[in-house]
C-alpha cells in the first residue's frame, strides 16, 4: 500500500515539475513579444511625428494665395496620361467589346523579388533607409521596419 502512495507521489511531483518548467519557458517566450511590442511602439511614434509634419505642410499648402492652376499642374505631373491610355477606345454603356480589342500576345511568367528581399539586399549593400525608400519608391518607415524586424530575427 505504501509503495502505491510513493508512486502516486512521484508521478504528482513529476507533473508539477513539468508544469513549472512549461510556465517558465512560456514566460521567457513572452519576453520576445515585449521586444516586438516595444519596436512597434517606437515605430508608431515615429510615424505619428511624420504624420504631424505632413499635416502641417498640407495646411500650409492650403493657403488661399496659392493658385489652383499650380495644383492642377502638380496633379497632372503626378498622374500623366500615357499615349496607350489615350489610344484605347472608350467603352460605351451596353456596348460589347470585340475580341480584336484584346491583346493576343503570348503570356509570359515574370518572377519578381519581394519588397522585403529588395530592402534587405540594399541594406546589406550599405544603403541607408532613406536611400532605399527613394530607390524602391516605398516609405522610409516601411524600409526601417523591415530592417529592424530582420535584425530582431537574426
Amino acid at each position: 500500500m505504501s509503495t502505491l502512495l510513493w508512486m502516486i507521489s512521484f508521478i504528482l511531483h513529476g507533473v508539477s515539475i513539468l508544469a513549472i518548467y512549461l510556465l517558465l519557458k512560456d514566460r521567457q517566450h513572452t519576453g520576445g513579444n515585449k521586444e516586438t511590442e516595444a519596436l512597434l511602439k517606437e515605430t508608431l511614434a515615429e510615424i505619428r511625428r511624420e504624420n504631424r509634419t505632413l499635416q502641417h505642410l498640407l495646411e500650409e499648402d492650403k493657403q488661399p494665395d496659392k493658385k489652383t492652376a499650380d495644383k492642377e499642374e502638380k496633379q497632372q505631373s503626378l498622374f500623366p496620361v500615357t499615349e496607350e491610355a489615350e489610344a484605347m477606345p472608350v467603352k460605351k454603356e451596353g456596348e460589347i467589346q470585340s475580341p480584336e480589342m484584346f491583346s493576343t500576345a503570348p503570356y509570359q511568367d515574370e518572377v519578381e523579388t519581394s519588397l522585403e528581399a529588395k530592402v534587405l539586399q540594399l541594406h546589406t549593400n550599405g544603403m541607408t533607409s532613406d536611400e532605399i525608400a527613394q530607390q524602391l519608391n516605398c516609405g522610409k518607415m516601411e524600409a526601417e521596419i523591415i530592417i529592424k524586424m530582420h535584425k530582431r530575427k537574426a
